[in-house]
């Protein structure tokens, strides 16, 4: 073995620790995509500025026994954490309610006043009571005055009762009004008013109705018109304070809300940039279930570092399998298995390096790496073997050269087409997409390294002997599937124009199934189905059921108070909870109050949202949605999910499908000297993609948000590469178009199938993953990167461009033929 290829044994060593240790610097939080072009980030920065919140987190941990037992196993547990602080249930609750009768004590105090009046009148009515009780006669005259003058039984004598009557004589109204008014003019004692015409003289009557005397409200009514029950006027504050919490119902918690069928719910508040690593550490060394926001994320690394082992496994073992049916000899195998290793090791290396430029590894875009370098490299790889065997089958000197200029050629053509593909990522405005946009690259430059340069190296340094081993020849590069490709291309240009209609219609279904079919973001699909937050999430909603949503309306709560109170009746009636200017949790408030004050600073209105879902629910998403739907601005957990998902989704399609498709077209345009044939590239690869979708949508019904987008990019990128070595073997044919085209299928067929064969298995290992969203890329692109090698390229394409001849070359610059030809006559 020469020393050319030792160089390539060193780096495989050196890089192996990068690769497997690459998942320790997955981030798997949204944090770090967040910039100030969601409206959640804008909002988080008022909240810490102007209201003085704190940036935490909550973690959500659900323990067997009793209290006690309980209580310990958390409070031991803390020491996994960095600045955690354990709320328990009965803080929690004290928490609420404090919180609670701080917003209502102003109400209290207002309602209290109101009252102060009537209870004075009330006290002084006891005193008189009493009074008229020690001094009867004084009583018995003022009843005489009062109710016996009217009527001449009683003589105005003395200068009260002369003043009686002449105000008596003055009133309108009747006869008994006239009296009683007269009197308290007088008299100014309203017991007066207790008796009438009838009964004023029965003096028994008179001291027995005093004496049991109790319905003071009657006379407060009498003499406020104020109606007002009589336990409000002996203690007016425990009145108010009753009537305030019956009208305005505290939170709707209690400890049942957190002790439940022999668990006990407590609250964990940490950073909001607290280490996964030691979330991950605090979880698996407390024997509780735990959820929220963080241990998603937290389970979601864990499960990755255990899919990424198996996704590697079963790529190896899959493509391993592959390489054995379609070549069959031990040398080329091996020779194909390095060099995808190379290219992950690369790969991996050139992520690790970017993060101390402040790159962050997200986990989808590490996770997508090992399929895509894997199946790439080893495309390549199979085409640069398949040149080599050609050309040693053809008796050509210095083989090895000769079919690195021709597979060269090809593969830096092909590369650079999905590389330019993958670079619309990186320029558009999301910065997730900016972000998988560097991995796709970084996946898509590496996968070319050792397929131009090790197997390059690896062929010049083994004996053909070795490479034949254990086979008594080299592999041949032409066997039975060339006649049934033959075939099958011949057949297609026969019938070009029904494969045509049957392209139209494949391309309806298939776009049919991607606008009517809607995605999610639930948990399930970042997480094992069977994963302790999930079973977390689904407990939780039996205990405290809120997730938290952040309202901020700009301007002065008096100005738009209508507004306010609209909102807060729509979160009310969707069964959540509101503190605002217009509401104090389920209670709505009509008329401005204290709380535009208390919810309003440097000109910015805060909302209170508790949406009855757990974070992250479907239920909890949708109402978050439709308030981010009603033009208000939203901050929390959800929202922020929320505002990256849109932002995302909204980018990929109105900004880095079209410049993908637009970038690849021209790039080919110019490099095929050919405006129609990147034109008709790109609807194939299209359909292609939609029958992705199609199939995906098929098999899983609803999908997470993010499976379409990789789908597409995968596929679109992807497919330039069967298409090309396709083009480029055309050029290289000669005789009549139809017959090139036919020719052209056939002599790559071998390498586009055996390639096709290679990647869709390298996807289809995702399948192997615990996680959903992982099954929902790897099946739907292995079957279509299938229906791509078997129907697309050697069917759909040469009916095209049969149907299209001459016109496919227009305007006939062909620089590629160019140079295949100059190759041809060297």
């Amino acid at each position: 073995m020469r020393l050319q290829i030792l160089p390539w044994f060193i780096l495989l060593i050196l890089l192996s620790p990068i690769l497997l240790g690459i998942q320790n610097y997955f981030v798997y939080s949204d944090s770090p995509f967040l910039t100030p072009q969601y409206g959640s980030v804008v909002v988080k920065h008022i909240l810490v500025k102007y209201f003085n919140y704190s940036e935490e987190d909550n973690i959500y941990v659900l323990v067997s026994g009793n209290y006690s037992q309980a209580f310990k196993e958390v409070n031991n547990s803390l020491k996994y954490l960095s600045d955690a602080k354990l709320i328990t249930p009965y803080d929690y609750l004290n928490q609420s309610n404090q919180t609670y009768f701080k917003l209502i004590s102003p109400i209290i105090n207002s309602t209290y006043e109101k009252l102060l009046p009537l209870h004075s009148l009330y006290v002084n009515l006891t005193k008189e009571r009493a009074y008229i009780l020690q001094n009867f006669s004084i009583f018995e005259y003022e009843l005489n005055v009062t109710y016996g003058i009217p009527i001449h039984k009683f003589y105005p004598v003395g200068a009260e009762a002369e003043k009686f009557y002449y105000i008596y004589s003055q009133l309108n109204g009747s006869e008994l009004q006239r009296a009683r008014n007269a009197s308290l003019a007088v008299f100014k004692d309203p017991f007066v008013l207790l008796f009438s015409f009838s009964n004023y003289s029965n003096t028994s009557l008179v001291r027995s109705t005093l004496l049991n005397f109790s319905n003071y409200s009657y006379l407060v009514k009498i003499l406020t018109r104020e109606s007002v029950p009589e336990n409000a006027l002996v203690d007016p504050f425990s009145y108010a304070t009753n009537q305030v919490e019956s009208e305005i119902k505290p939170m709707p918690i209690s400890l049942s809300n957190f002790h439940r069928d022999g668990k006990w719910l407590f609250i964990i508040q940490v950073p909001n940039n607290e280490s996964l690593t030691q979330i991950e550490e605090f979880m698996s060394n407390i024997n509780a279930t735990v959820t929220g926001h963080l241990p998603i994320y937290a389970e979601s690394g864990i499960a990755t570092e255990k899919d990424l082992k198996v996704i590697d496994i079963v790529t190896v073992i899959l493509l391993s399998i592959f390489l054995v049916l379609l070549i069959r000899a031990l040398v080329p195998i091996l020779i194909l298995i390095l060099s995808a290793v190379i290219g992950l090791e690369i790969a991996y290396a050139l992520l690790f390096l970017a993060t101390f430029f402040g790159y962050h590894i997200y986990y989808i875009s590490g996770l997508v790496i090992p399929p895509i370098v894997f199946g790439i490299t080893v495309d390549y790889s199979i085409l640069f073997l398949y040149r080599y065997f050609e050309e040693v089958r053809k008796g050509t000197d210095n083989p090895v050269s000769k079919s690195f200029r021709t597979a060269g050629r090809a593969l830096l053509f092909s590369g650079l087409s999905i590389t330019l593909g993958f670079l619309s990522f990186i320029i558009s405005p999301s910065p997730l997409l900016k972000n998988i946009g560097i991995a796709l690259v970084v996946a898509s430059v590496s996968s070319l390294v050792p397929a131009l340069f090790f197997i390059r190296s690896a062929l010049l340094a083994i004996p053909q002997k070795y490479i034949k081993f254990p086979r008594k020849e080299l592999p041949n590069p032409f066997d039975i599937r060339q006649k049934y490709l033959e075939t099958m291309s011949r057949g297609a240009i026969k019938w070009r124009y029904v494969i045509l209609g049957v392209m139209v219609i494949l391309g309806f279904l298939g776009y049919s199934a991607f606008i009517t079919h809607t995605t999610n973001v639930g948990i399930n699909e970042i997480v094992p189905p069977n994963s302790e937050v999930v079973a977390g999430e689904q407990e939780l909603t039996h205990f405290l059921n809120y997730s938290v949503d952040y309202i901020v309306i700009k301007g002065n709560p008096n100005s738009s108070y209508t507004q306010i109170y609209n909102l807060s009746k729509f979160i009310i009636d969707n069964n959540g909870l509101v503190y605002g200017p217009a509401s104090i949790g389920s209670t709505l408030i009509k008329n401005q109050t204290y709380l535009t004050n208390l919810y309003f600073s440097h000109n910015y209105t805060l909302i209170e949202a508790y949406i009855p879902y757990p974070v992250f629910s479907n239920g909890a998403i949708n109402i978050t949605k439709q308030l981010i739907d009603m033009g208000y601005l939203v901050g929390g957990s959800n929202a922020e999910r929320i505002y990256i998902v849109d932002n995302t989704v909204h980018v990929y399609y109105t900004f880095v499908l079209p410049l993908t498709i637009i970038l690849i077209t021209v790039y080919l345009g110019i490099v095929l000297g050919s405006v129609i044939v990147p034109l008709r590239l790109s609807l194939t690869l299209l359909l292609s993609s939609l029958v992705g979708i199609a199939l995906m949508f098929t098999i899983f019904n609803q999908v997470y948000w993010l499976s379409p987008l990789i789908v597409f990019a995968i596929m679109y990128s992807l497919g330039i590469d069967y298409d090309m070595f396709i083009i480029i073997r055309i050029l290289e044919e000669k005789g009549e178009e139809e017959e090139r085209i036919v020719k052209a299928v056939k002599n790559t067929g071998l390498v586009v199938t055996a390639a096709g064969l290679i990647l869709a298995g390298a996807f289809m290992s995702l399948g192997s993953a615990d996680m959903r969203f992982l099954q929902e890329i790897g099946i739907p692109v292995g079957l279509t990167i299938l229906f791509d090698t078997f129907i697309v390229r050697p069917i759909m394409v040469p009916a095209i461009m049969a149907i299209l001849k001459e016109y496919n070359w227009w305007p006939g610059l062909r620089t590629v033929e160019k140079y295949v030809v100059d190759e041809k006559q060297n």
